[in-house]
């Protein structure tokens, strides 16, 4: 028997955009400060793949830790007891670490693991509840993953 992994995949992509909007929301400093006009809201600033780029390691993080949760309540979306049993379920721990592990920002927003038939069944996500961080916090761990390790060079002595 064949299994189609795109509603998994679907399901995953929907909860990381899900959370990525919500975190955007979380550390909005115009959301802070309750402002009322849009434009000074940073959530309504930005788009979907710049969310997506600024919050893509605490997201990612976050739903690596999840998994279990995430799977039970793809289970209950999505219910098929031969093929989801707790042997299937572990294919799909599996699947989504890999599949969340080698994703990027730029991918997950032009999948189309996401179609409309699935966001239908998906309806609501679990909410796994991201650690809220301000812009400045996700901007620091944002540079820190986009530069490379590198080392200090050693200090030559100098000889008088």
């Amino acid at each position: 028997m064949l299994i189609d992994h795109d509603d998994w995949l679907g399901y995953l992509v929907s909860v990381f955009i899900n959370e990525t909007v919500t975190q955007a929301k979380e550390c909005c400093p115009g959301c802070h400060d309750k402002k009322s006009s849009p434009l000074l809201h940073s959530h309504h600033q930005s788009g979907l793949l710049e969310k997506l780029t600024m919050f893509h390691p605490l997201v990612k993080g976050t739903m690596l830790s999840k998994l279990p949760v995430l799977v039970s309540d793809f289970v209950k979306k999505f219910p098929d007891p031969e093929i989801y049993d707790e042997a299937g379920q572990k294919v799909l721990k599996t699947f989504g670490r890999d599949f969340l592990i080698q994703s990027n920002p730029t991918f997950i927003y032009y999948s189309q693991y996401l179609t409309p038939e699935r966001d239908a069944i998906i309806g609501t996500t679990s909410e796994i509840h991201v650690i809220p961080m301000t812009v400045k916090q996700a901007a620091t761990k944002m540079s820190k993953m986009k530069q490379p390790y590198k080392k200090k060079p050693k200090k030559e002595k100098l000889e008088l």
